[in-house]
């Protein structure tokens, strides 16, 4: 009876101590004196191990089992009849049934991981020679700015130079793909609304979101085509668009990731949603995306608009303009009379980040991409494992990845302690290092050769810890040009098209 008794309370401890280890391992903390206990338990019995095999008398494995089973019943009454377990012996049998619960948690976790990973998509990078259709919006009235015959020969010189991409064991790029909102409903692959580095420092212990420009002007050499980065996607899928991003920035892309909008507003919803200042301009702005969303989600009209009336401003102020799109001539004393802060759910989140149009263009969407994202990493640390398992389930199946199995589980493994790392954010190109074109009747970002080089040289900057950011990188880059030593570390051409 007693010691039944003990082994109950034995047990009881037990099921503590592993809850604690596991609660304490999620927190990103390390149960030290666990570890320890467990490693010395380890010790032991490598140490017995050693002594057995030296040992000729020992009976084989399966005898030794069989000898057990036998004398099961008399070891148990004799082991009673002296008083119970000792100290030592019950210490040994509950941290043997630590290791074997830890064994049969890692056994869960592989089960678990193959699951996961077999809910992946396989990703699409079928060639597409169609050209793919271009937004009204995007179009602009002017003459093209630039002489691509002109250019031709040059450019088939600067093809033939190999550019230099940099990688570091202890730095992981994965290249974020957001798909068009328009192919996720139709199941075909368009262009990108997103494209994000994410660059994962293990030594500094730092995560850089990076937004791509999607109106770079960029030469496709497989395809002979000049056109918008975010158009590779449509011509060659994730693989060839990773590829692009390399040969114009030096930087070697490890894995790419082809998330889409039901994804996003699953992962918000799933996080309780996430907290924005908004200026009256972006929710009112925020009704053209909304618009778009709920037509595809199959929402009434007008779902999820942000009531100004509740925040003190009249709806009589709002307009459409002469091309349809809704706006606003809300006036306001200063920028903080501007802001309202909000509490936004998984379509007003994705609207936010989708705004273009009279809110800073593709330069304030991007930032509220890089925004969204940092406040889903925040919040997404506060997950229970039921939350997570949930958020996987609705996730995973959308995602298109070239992460390898062993890849993915070093990040599930180390999860906590990436997202407790420093956040940077940065934008290519930087200011002031490109220049505002119009081609093929399009608003473009043209950039030349240095003017690639030095955004190039931004990027490994901050990535590999050299700056913590973009001011830093450009003051550094110019000492590295006023010392003449910038192109000893930067000798790479990039196919620029001029």
């Amino acid at each position: 009876m007693n010691d039944n008794k003990e082994q109950t309370i034995a047990s009881a401890e037990l099921r503590e101590m592993i809850s604690h280890a596991i609660i304490t391992t999620q927190n990103g903390e390390a149960d030290e004196e666990l570890k320890q206990s467990i490693s010395r338990a380890m010790g032991r019995s490598a140490e017995t191990a050693e002594e057995q095999d030296g040992d000729e008398d020992v009976p084989h494995k399966k005898s030794r089992k069989r000898s057990a089973k036998k004398h099961d019943g008399t070891e148990k009454r004799s082991a009673n009849l002296k008083g119970g377990w000792s100290v030592r012996k019950k210490t040994g049998v509950t941290l043997g049934f630590i290791f074997l619960a830890l064994v049969l948690v890692m056994g869960i976790a592989v089960v678990l991981f193959f699951y996961y990973t077999g809910l992946l998509k396989e990703r699409d990078n079928h060639i597409r020679t169609d050209p793919p259709p271009v937004d009204s919006r995007d179009l602009v009235d002017g003459e093209d700015t630039l002489d691509e015959e002109a250019q031709e020969k040059e450019l088939r010189a600067l093809l033939e130079q190999k550019s230099r991409k940099i990688s570091d064991e202890n730095v992981m790029n994965v290249l974020l793909i957001g798909e068009d909102i328009r192919d996720t409903a139709s199941q075909d692959r368009g262009n990108t609304d997103v494209m994000m580095l994410i660059s994962l420092n293990k030594e500094n212990k730092t995560v850089t979101l990076t937004s791509l420009m999607r109106d770079i002007w960029v030469y496709m050499e497989k395809f002979d085509i000049n056109e918008k980065l975010n158009q590779a996607y449509w011509y060659g899928g994730a693989e060839y668009l990773a590829e692009v991003v390399e040969d114009y920035f030096s930087i070697s892309i490890d894995r790419t990731v082809k998330v889409n909008f039901k994804q996003f507003i699953d992962i918000v919803e799933t996080v309780g949603g996430l907290d924005f200042d908004v200026s009256y301009t972006e929710a009112v702005a925020m009704r053209d995306p909304l618009d778009e969303q709920n037509y595809y989600l199959k929402n009434p009209d007008g779902t999820d608009y942000i009531d100004l009336k509740q925040y003190g401003k009249d709806e009589s102020v709002n307009y459409y303009d002469y091309e349809g799109k809704f706006c606003t001539i809300i006036e306001y004393q200063s920028e903080d009379d501007n802001e309202i802060h909000m509490h936004l759910n998984g379509n007003q989140a994705l609207a936010y980040a989708r705004v273009r149009y009279g809110c800073g263009d593709d330069y304030g969407r991007t930032m509220r991409q890089r925004e969204s994202i940092e406040k889903i990493v925040q919040k997404a640390k506060k997950l229970s494992l039921i939350e997570l398992d949930a958020l996987a389930k609705l996730v995973l199946p959308e995602v298109e990845t070239d992460l390898t199995e062993g890849e993915i589980a070093e990040l599930l493994l180390n999860a906590f302690e990436y997202m407790g790392y420093d956040i940077q954010q940065m934008r290519v190109p930087a200011d002031n290092y490109y220049r505002p074109d119009i081609i093929n009747s399009q608003s473009c970002l043209a950039m030349n050769t240095w003017q690639f080089q030095a955004n190039a040289a931004f990027l490994r900057y901050i990535i590999y810890g050299e700056c913590a950011n973009v001011d830093e990188a450009i003051t550094q880059y110019q000492q590295e040009i006023d010392d003449g030593t910038f192109y000893e570390n930067n000798d790479f051409q990039p196919p620029v098209n001029w």
